[in-house]
């Protein structure tokens, strides 16, 4: 694709991929929300989304491919937040990208926003299949996609929001119980009652695993995990109000429930 000299000046590499450290200066970069990276060939958009970057500040393109070869764990060691592609990177292949990749986004967290030459009726059962709500109708300009961008922009500080809320909640009902919040095992039995509350998933299988998913994210054992929790609820000097709430002596089992029930509703 031929560049309009103005943006040919503002794009500065030609090469498949590239991080915007070449483009961009490095002060400011602290200030941007939202982290983006793009596949597509269309160098000219690339080239207007930059240009609005510099005005609007509110957003950093982290990355940019012209193909859809891409690493989802790279991607989220880089902390980005959206990934836009363009559907004809994956026109011959897109079952199986979207059976392999997609789920690892999903995964880390990592939202997509697709845009498609033509909507038919593939397409429309791909966007229903996977739950997809951000797409564009190509042709479009930087303008329309950095508009949908900052819809993901307010999206993900919606959720940091109620991860906020959350986070201020289940301390508060941790306290209640005058569980010690010094002892490690505070900090341990509130990472897995959020745990609990935000993973849609069985309560079953997420409290057979929630010691080594603690683990890994703190390097430490499972079996230490359990054994500082269970350290802190013995430790705590729990009011007798709640003596009949847990039907006897609280355990890790009991208190990470009865936080899960208080707070289900709002996550």
């Amino acid at each position: 694709m031929v560049l309009a000299q103005k943006n040919r000046e503002t794009l500065l590499l030609y090469d498949d991929s590239w991080t915007l450290e070449h483009v961009l200066e490095g002060k400011g970069i602290e200030k941007f929300m939202l982290k983006v990276f793009i596949c597509s060939q269309n160098y000219e958009l690339l080239a207007q989304l930059i240009l609005i970057q510099r005005q609007k500040q509110d957003f950093l393109i982290q990355g940019f491919s012209s193909k859809a070869l891409i690493d989802p764990l790279l991607l989220a060691k880089d902390e980005i937040n959206v990934l836009y592609l363009q559907f004809s990177q994956i026109k011959t292949c897109w079952q199986r990208w979207f059976d392999t990749i997609y789920p690892l986004l999903s995964k880390y967290g990592i939202r997509l926003v697709i845009s498609f030459s033509c909507l038919h009726e593939e397409s429309v059962l791909l966007l229903l299949r996977y739950s997809i709500d951000a797409y564009l109708l190509e042709p479009f300009d930087g303008r329309r996609l950095y508009e949908t961008l900052c819809k993901q922009q307010h999206f993900e500080l919606e959720q940091q929001r109620i991860q906020n809320d959350l986070d201020t909640h289940v301390t508060a009902l941790l306290l209640k119980l005058m569980i010690p919040s010094h002892l490690n095992g505070f900090h341990y039995l509130k990472m897995a009652c959020l745990i609990v509350v935000t993973i849609p998933t069985s309560r079953q299988i997420i409290m057979k695993n929630i010691y080594s998913m603690i683990a890994k994210r703190c390097h430490s054992t499972s079996s230490r995990v359990e054994k500082c929790i269970r350290s802190a609820i013995h430790a705590a000097p729990i009011p007798a109000d709640y003596h009949e709430i847990f039907h006897g002596e609280a355990t890790n089992r009991k208190v990470i429930m009865y936080v899960y029930t208080c707070l289900k509703g709002i996550s």
